[in-house]
């Protein structure tokens, strides 16, 4: 009897491993690549052994969030921990979706057919195999001639890949006095062009977009924008709702873009009122700043109102709403002289730059989510 069970499961099985041997070795090989890609992304903070805390490491925090989460002065379970942040809330949107988010050109795409009382940043045009394809025009052009005709007509773009985070592969492109420049550095339609021509993958052009006064005064040396974290409440009706919101300062460090792993600061923005608390930026050892006012112009950061902030978060919702079948997006916002502009949005919320505010589990409703959603 067990010769006949074992030459079935042979047949079953023609390498004659056990279906439960098998299944346990490849759960202990994704285990093993999970561990692995959380170590390297530990070794990608480049700091002294002495700020590293192993002893979180099986808690699933990554050191420098130990550091931003004041842990274990704060309550560790109330966090999204760095395992959970960077292998489970992929999970958030439906896998067959995530390219609509992920592909910048056909969120634009997405976005422009919502019919929202607010647009996206006008696209410009799409470079690929050497030749850009103007919007909404129907000719390609070199890369060299469409540089000259759009930096005469609109003196200030910006480029960037259809794919990517953390503002990588992002160039301000501008021209001022008939003097070009390449992220505020002294350059030439000549090399702006081959800086496009040899990056491995298309990009598209994007308008640059003029910001408020009262928000170029937080940093007058970038774009300042508000990340905006929405998903739906499954304790009631999946009515999308905001869960926290955080405004991007830009820096010395951060050049000139206000993304939060490049230096930038991260203040949050109180649901309610709109206006900012302090702000942090990213430790580089085991100090985490707090500053009231911007550490390189001195101006004054707490306290201060963001404009068109019912706006802002009309717009959100109203497209949340629209794409809840979504359901998890972190949007970018730029708040113009006219209103708010949606910028893009991400699958990839920001983790840190949300929480270093206050645990997104302190929230129900979010805690809800993320446990509906097998992420704790």
């Amino acid at each position: 009897m067990r010769l006949a069970q074992r030459l079935l499961q042979n047949a079953k099985d023609p390498l004659g491993i056990p279906q439960r041997t098998a299944k346990t070795y490849r759960y202990r090989r994704r285990q093993f690549g999970a561990a692995r890609r959380f170590l390297r992304k530990e070794f990608r903070w480049e700091t002294e052994w002495g700020n590293r805390k192993p002893d979180w490491w099986r808690r699933g925090f990554l050191s420098r969030s130990v550091t931003l989460y004041q842990l274990p002065d704060n309550d560790p379970s109330l966090y999204i921990n760095d395992v959970q942040r960077y292998f489970r809330t992929k999970r958030m949107v439906n896998p067959h979706l995530q390219e609509v988010l992920n592909n910048k050109f056909s969120f634009f795409l997405l976005v422009k057919n919502l019919g929202l009382d607010s647009d996206v940043v006008d696209l410009l045009g799409l470079h690929t195999r050497g030749h850009v394809h103007p919007f909404p025009q129907s000719r390609r052009i070199p890369v060299d001639q469409f540089l000259a005709e759009i930096l005469s007509e609109r003196q200030h773009i910006f480029v960037k890949p259809l794919h990517g985070a953390e503002a990588n592969g992002v160039r301000s492109l501008k021209v001022s006095d008939g003097e070009y420049r390449m992220d505020g550095q002294p350059s030439s339609i000549e090399e702006m062009a081959k800086w496009v021509r040899d990056f491995p993958r298309p990009v598209l052009f994007e308008a640059a977009i003029t910001q408020h006064d009262d928000q170029a005064y937080l940093n007058s040396h970038s774009t300042n924008t508000i990340r905006l974290l929405t998903m739906p409440d499954v304790t009631d009706d999946h009515t999308p709702f905001i869960a926290r919101a955080s405004q991007r300062i830009g820096s010395v460090r951060s050049g000139h873009i206000d993304n939060w792993t490049k230096g930038g600061l991260s203040a949050n923005v109180d649901l309610e009122t709109g206006k900012l608390s302090a702000a942090a930026q990213l430790p580089e050892g085991n100090d985490l700043q707090w500053f009231a006012e911007h550490p390189d112009s001195g101006a004054r950061i707490q306290g201060h109102q963001v404009p068109f902030w019912e706006e802002t978060k009309q717009l959100v919702l109203d497209a949340a709403h629209r794409l809840a079948f979504m359901e998890y997006i972190g949007w970018d916002i730029i708040i113009t002289k006219d209103g708010p502009v949606i910028l893009e949005a991400n699958i990839n919320s920001g983790m840190n730059v949300l929480q270093v505010h206050g645990p997104l589990l302190a929230d129900p409703r979010a805690a809800a989510y993320y446990r509906a959603r097998g992420v704790v």
